[in-house]
């Protein structure tokens, strides 16, 4: 029998599935990552971590109430707080309509709020191009490919927004806060706390209770494989790039998070004056790149400003903290020698 075949109609269509998944993952190790980060900052940023979280909320309870209102079953009830969200259903229902919800409230928070950044970014999108994806390693290769093509763009937008800008500001809070609210932190309530193996877990509930619907999604999907197959149509992979393209989205909008939160932790490690440092090196070292780059009239001027502000910035702040570090156990070495000493 030729392998090929079976490459075709029964392995080819996890490709694009493999991918998402791996995309996924990724999205739940830089939330976890930001979790830690933000218990670190707790103790001095009380109001930040509050607002972060009511962020991450907000965007669960989008999640969930349109999971309800899409399914038909409606939104009864509603309460958001900056501790905890609750939906009550309007109507009681079961089956695909209530796996359906519980399937936007599980995911829906890594990928709704990424969907406000791509609508604002897809005028500036140039375009993709999509080669024939029949086997699995080339609709792996082609949902690769899908996704380099994003990314670049997408990443050339991001080093081209101008500080001095207001509406570019704008789309950088609104991006950021995308990062700060992929997932409740739930810093202030220890019985409340959520962690990647918490996410896992719900994700196997929802399949093990509803094994008949994920067997019938996939069913489905092998099916728009095929139709897609037999009509020479490469649309399949490009289904699941675009779940690929938001969680691009998730992640950088969570490394810009990681970087704002590692400036403030790096701020309350550095006493009296110097903890200013980290954010008068940030913009002085963007201003000194612009007047460089300007005066040598240089091509991709803002994009190389932006990226060497950003790398200069993250350095300096780490040798700041090691020289710190080393600082104070000097200090603690100094205050024992005098201890021997006077005890001598």
């Amino acid at each position: 029998m030729d392998l090929s075949i079976l490459d075709t109609f029964l392995i080819a269509p996890l490709a694009p599935i493999a991918g998402i998944v791996l995309f996924w993952f990724i999205q739940l190790l830089f939330a976890e990552s930001l979790k830690i980060l933000l218990r670190e900052i707790w103790e001095n940023h009380k109001a930040f971590c509050r607002f972060s979280n009511f962020v991450a909320l907000f965007f669960q309870f989008i999640s969930h109430a349109l999971g309800y209102t899409l399914t038909g079953i409606g939104v009864g009830e509603y309460s958001l707080s900056v501790k905890d969200v609750k939906v009550s259903p309007k109507k009681e229902k079961k089956g695909l309509p209530l796996f359906v919800a519980n399937l936007f409230l599980v995911l829906g928070p890594f990928f709704i709020p990424p969907l406000i950044v791509f609508l604002i970014f897809l005028p500036f999108f140039k375009g993709f191009a999509i080669d024939g994806c029949y086997t699995f390693s080339s609709s792996l290769i082609s949902f690769g490919s899908l996704l380099q093509q994003f990314g670049v763009d997408f990443l050339g937008f991001l080093l081209s927004l101008d500080p001095s800008n207001p509406f570019h500001i704008i789309f950088l809070i609104i991006f950021l806060l995308v990062g700060l609210g992929i997932r409740p932190s739930f810093i202030e309530e220890e019985e409340k706390r959520v962690g990647m193996i918490d996410d896992l877990l719900k994700i196997k509930d929802l399949i093990f209770s509803h094994p008949y619907f994920v067997v019938s999604l996939l069913v489905f999907l092998y099916i728009l494989f095929y139709v897609f197959y037999f009509l020479g149509l490469p649309f399949y992979v490009l289904i699941f790039s675009f779940f690929g393209w938001l969680s691009m989205i998730s992640i950088t909008s969570l490394l810009l998070a990681h970087f704002v939160v590692f400036l403030i932790f790096a701020s309350d490690r550095l006493p009296s004056f110097r903890r200013f440092l980290p954010f008068l090196f940030l913009i002085a070292s963007y201003i000194i790149y612009r007047l460089v780059f300007h005066a040598l009239k240089t091509g991709f001027a803002l994009q190389l400003s932006n990226i060497l502000c950003l790398f200069t910035t993250f350095v300096a702040v780490l040798l700041l903290l090691r020289l710190e570090t080393n600082k104070l156990k000097m200090d603690k070495e100094m205050v024992k020698t005098e201890e021997r000493e006077d005890g001598d």
